[in-house]
């Protein structure tokens, strides 16, 4: 598996990975992955603990040496990125010639996590399937990601993504939505394409209620191309005019953000808010089961056609979740057809409003967990699931 967001543990698509590893040790698969060490840290590093097992399947390696001459440009990413491939492509060349594989699997956001995947494929005609987590390349990504799948791009990029959407033997996206949208500008993957939701792990099932004696909301993770406007803003309205007699506090845990702070105070909601250190990932399904109601918060696409990560790290708690989303979208579709919470309007602050009121409500009544809980959702991304259909797949080649 060519996986350059993988291990240490520290970044979300890193999280997804090792996941899906550790189910995949757990069944008797054998696995080895090439990961890269020297990328953005998301969750403080974390090597032992649940991730331990995986530790020796992992062949981790920098992109540039730090102490290298070449290590003096690496502000500039694509050189890491070379040099990561190359390494990546040594590496697989002497596994190769040590191990029969029956499969390649790469993950990309990055996007270069194909590239070796690529050049493999073609040379020692393994069969390929290639994870798709996002729109690639950056650029067709939806406003205010980016400019849409009829964005210009270099002409060596858009031929790098054809050649993978050409050459992948199969292609799987943890959506229907986003699959669909990447078959609008890459064609080659419509009849070769699945979906594979993120994987939720029984080992972080929580049995926790919440913390004792006051109602509170806890968004974990970065808000990167996300503005917390419009949900503070409902938050605010909800506080001031809604009945509540009850301790309330909201939680962001994670990644510095100098929009949120300047929200929180033009809003004048101090004194309820805080913001605390990014956690390890344990430590962060920790402090999520404690809470009422978990956030998660999208940006204002026309369609939501992300799955984000953090939604089955949510519901591997059983917590409540409030998703300020859009109103076409891949977490409206789940919640409206199965429960597990409330996916707001991420437009609107009256529809956040009302979503936390609905949900205090049901607190203030102890029906919460029985009507909102996530814990439902939980076979809808089960290690059994998401196994079985990697082996449907394992099936046509």
């Amino acid at each position: 598996m060519f996986a350059p967001y993988c291990y240490p543990p520290a970044g979300s698509e890193a999280i997804v990975t090792c996941k899906l590893l550790l189910v995949m040790l757990d069944a008797g698969w054998e696995v080895d992955v090439i990961s890269q060490s020297d990328f953005g840290h998301y969750y403080p590093t974390s090597v032992n603990g649940v991730w331990e097992p995986i530790r020796h399947v992992v062949h981790n390696m920098n992109g540039i040496e730090m102490g290298s001459i070449i290590g003096k440009f690496k502000f500039l990413t694509y050189l890491q990125s070379i040099s990561w491939v190359k390494k990546a492509m040594r590496l697989a060349r002497q596994l190769l010639s040590k191990k029969e594989y029956d499969v390649i699997l790469s993950r990309a956001t990055p996007q270069y996590g194909h590239l070796p995947a690529l050049m493999l494929c073609r040379k020692f005609h393994i069969p390929w399937i290639a994870n798709w987590s996002d729109p690639l390349p950056p650029q067709k990504a939806p406003p205010p990601y980016g400019q849409g799948p009829d964005a210009q791009i270099p002409f060596f990029l858009s031929g790098y993504c054809s050649a993978v959407a050409r050459n992948a033997t199969w292609h799987t996206f943890p959506c229907e939505r986003l699959r669909k949208y990447a078959c609008s500008y890459l064609k080659d993957i419509q009849n070769k394409s699945s979906v594979i939701p993120h994987i939720a792990l029984e080992r972080f099932l929580n049995s926790e209620q919440g913390e004792n004696g006051g109602f509170s909301l806890c968004h974990i993770g970065s808000l990167t191309n996300r503005d917390p406007y419009i949900f503070m803003k409902g938050v605010k309205q909800f506080y001031e005019h809604g009945k509540i007699s009850d301790p309330f506090n909201i939680r962001f845990i994670g990644l510095e953000s100098t929009r949120l702070q300047n929200v929180v105070k033009s809003l004048k909601l101090n004194s309820i808010a805080s913001r605390e250190e990014s956690k390890t990932y344990e430590e962060t399904q920790i402090a999520q089961a404690k809470s009422t109601v978990l956030v998660l918060i999208e940006a204002p696409c026309e369609e939501g056609i992300f799955f984000p990560s953090k939604f089955t790290d949510y519901v591997q708690t059983g917590r409540p979740i409030l998703a300020v989303s859009p109103e076409t979208g891949t977490l409206a579709d789940i919640l409206s057809a199965n429960g597990g919470g409330i996916a707001a309007d991420c437009r609107s602050p009256d529809a956040v409003s009302k979503a936390i009121e609905i949900l205090y409500n049901e607190w203030k009544t102890g029906t919460l967990n029985e009507r909102y809980g996530s814990h439902n959702l939980f076979n809808l991304f089960s290690e059994r699931y998401v196994l079985d259909q990697y082996l449907e797949i394992f099936k046509k080649f």
